[in-house]
């Protein structure tokens, strides 16, 4: 059982007592890009996170949101209404602020190019009622949005054709007053955000905890000296999800992953895919690892259960391969086996699935639910559960599942059950993918004495109990106090020249000089690589001495990109601050032998490598490359 300490009386105020010491003194912000009403795993992690905050530390905690959808929602009170976040939560969003905000505060918004005070002739003409109203090509794409004051009048326009009228390209974000008057303006939507969040933060000591990947691949930027800036990894970071060194990174993950070090503090769910980070060198020391929390479900492990009742909560998507649930349920019952599967979750993949069924004539063994609210309280009734995905984060569902004493069975996949589970003491892992091996699991577990199945229930929710809210919020107490708000080292005019590049059939040798830090001094200093086309990514610390620094590639880092360009950087790593600075290069300081890379100077005067599929010295071959071997 949990040791979480009984809420508040909910007529108290939470400032009439003081925290309790779980986190450090500060501030406390959640940002996501919204909540929508299918309560994900990363959701419903955010909500969970931020309400043990609240309960736990007697403090406020606010979820900010980015999404024009959520406009109008008031998440917060339904959230509240179906008790998925603490009295002590509050859920803002970026675009209720500025439709309900005064023009006093409106001109707190701080912009980052100078005004053009005629940008209200931009505006097209309102069709409806609508707070928006927009403007798209001839191909969908979008050219302007205008969003209304909630009493009616002009509050931005958004062009995404400032480059020529009709033709996207090229972005500038207005704000306006009442009168119509230009208030501030920004050519990036990152800069817009940027610019709420500092109105609303302010300047107190703050800690801001991203969970969405799409927001964390602009909020890296986000530097403030009172701020602390956290990223969650909720999934899988390779796009293969292989665990392959050098290989092509998750698209919508590719913004953050390739910046961790601009973070104060990057999380993972489990040690594995931490260290799996490290391996791939993208981190200086940011990288922590802090589970997801979950609810003491109060399993009995005495609790009378059908042993062969088991039960899934999945998203039906390929990710999520509930097809192959499906088709080991049906191995099992051919031999004999009575088992039956509730599959609880929605998507896309519900006919082939339904399909699935019947053709294997399981309707009364395999019954798809659909979405369910308040899904895990089944895992209580339930034997055992499944979980099939390609990887997962950390599978929150395993430890809801463990949490109420139900035998989870997953494939041994990236990241997250074989941190869990302790195979046949409290579940049980199967070769990821092997569908045979899952059915053989099912009936060896079905065959087992009630008394060591009783056993594996107690095993299972003991293991549970690490992942409940005190020690969880405790962990991200401990990591929080360990980062610093010092002031952020910022070298914006940092250059790094090259002055050697040697290509040969080992490696990629490169000797850099860098000048204009000022006063500034890295903690440690990596060359980067990134494709110009996919998201394949990669460095290598370098070795310094009086003159500059000197990098060794192995040609082996390119060997998953086949065939395009890359673009070589020099990242300078502060305590506090991160630079990425474009090397650049001359023609005479390169020379290529042999490789699969070689190296050349851009026509802007920068070093950058195509890759050679035939594993050839194609230097002298190409216009625009130097060869003397």
């Amino acid at each position: 059982m949990s040791s979480i300490p009984e809420k508040s009386p909910a007529r108290s105020h939470p400032h009439r007592f003081p925290h309790r010491g779980f986190l450090p003194e500060g501030r406390y912000f959640t940002l996501t890009w919204g909540i929508g009403y299918d309560y994900g795993g990363m959701t419903t992690v955010a909500l969970e996170r931020s309400s043990a905050f609240a309960r736990l530390d007697n403090r406020s905690v606010e979820i900010l949101t980015l999404s024009p959808e959520m406009k109008g929602q008031n998440r917060g009170r339904e959230l509240r209404a179906e008790g998925r976040i603490d009295r002590r939560v509050t859920v803002r969003n970026l675009w209720d602020d500025l439709t309900s905000w005064p023009d006093r505060k409106l001109r707190r918004m701080v912009g980052t190019i100078e005004p053009d005070h005629t940008s209200a002739e931009d505006v097209m003409e309102r069709t409806a009622q609508d707070w928006s109203e927009t403007q798209k090509d001839s191909e969908d794409k979008l050219l302007q949005v205008d969003r209304y004051h909630d009493r009616g009048h002009l509050l931005v326009i958004d062009r995404h054709d400032m480059k020529k009228r009709g033709h996207r390209g090229g972005r500038r974000i207005t704000l306006f007053d009442r009168d119509q008057k230009v208030i501030a303006q920004w050519s990036t939507a990152r800069d817009f955000y940027h610019a709420w969040l500092d109105v609303v933060i302010g300047t107190k000591p703050s800690y801001l905890i991203c969970d969405s990947a799409f927001v964390g691949n602009f909020i890296h930027e986000y530097r403030r000296d009172n701020v602390i800036l956290s990223q969650v990894v909720h999934s899988h970071h390779l796009a293969g999800a292989n665990g392959a060194e050098s290989s092509e990174f998750a698209e919508g993950k590719f913004g953050f992953l390739t910046r961790i070090d601009g973070f104060d503090l990057v999380v993972t769910l489990t040690d594995r895919q931490r260290k799996d980070l490290e391996r791939l060198r993208l981190s200086a020391g940011k990288l922590r690892t802090v589970s997801n929390l979950t609810e003491d479900l109060n399993g009995d492990p005495d609790k009378p259960r059908v042993r062969g009742q088991g039960a899934m909560i999945a998203r039906l998507v390929p990710q999520k391969r509930v097809g192959d649930a499906i088709t080991a349920i049906a191995t099992a019952v051919g031999e004999g086996a009575e088992v039956m599967l509730d599959v609880y979750g929605e998507g896309e993949d519900r006919t082939e699935l339904a399909d699935l069924i019947d053709g294997n004539n399981l309707a009364n063994s395999v019954k798809l639910h659909g979405h369910t609210p308040s899904a895990k309280t089944n895992f209580r009734s339930h034997s055992f559960s499944l979980l099939t995905s390609q990887s997962e984060g950390q599978g929150l569902v395993v430890l809801e599942s463990l949490s109420a004493g139900c035998i989870p069975i997953c494939y041994d996949v990236d990241f997250g059950p074989a941190d869990i589970i302790e195979h046949g003491v409290n579940g049980y892992l199967v070769p990821n993918g092997d569908i045979d091996a899952l059915a053989n699991t099912i009936s060896e577990f079905m065959s087992l004495p009630e008394s060591v199945v009783a056993e594996m229930r107690g095993n299972a929710v003991a293991r549970a109990a690490d992942f409940f809210e005190v020690p969880i919020v405790r962990r991200w107490g401990e990591v929080l106090a360990k980062t610093s708000f010092a002031p952020i080292t910022r070298v914006e005019g940092a250059r790094a020249e090259a002055e050697t590049v040697d290509v040969d059939t080992d490696a990629v040798t490169v000797s850099v000089r860098v000048s204009d830090l000022g006063e500034a001094d890295p903690e440690q200093i990596f060359l980067s690589w990134k494709s110009r086309t996919g998201t394949f990514f990669g460095r290598v610390e370098t070795r310094r001495d009086e003159s500059g620094v000197t990098a060794v590639i192995p040609q082996t880092r390119f060997e998953y990109i086949t065939e395009g360009y890359v673009d070589f950087s020099l990242d300078l790593v502060f305590k506090r601050g991160f630079e990425r600075v474009r090397i650049t290069s001359s023609d005479d300081t390169i020379v290529n032998r042999q490789g699969k890379m070689s190296l050349y100077s851009t026509k802007y005067g920068n070093l950058s490598g195509r890759i050679d599929q035939c594993h050839e010295d194609a230097a002298g071959a190409r216009e625009g490359f130097t060869s003397t071997s």
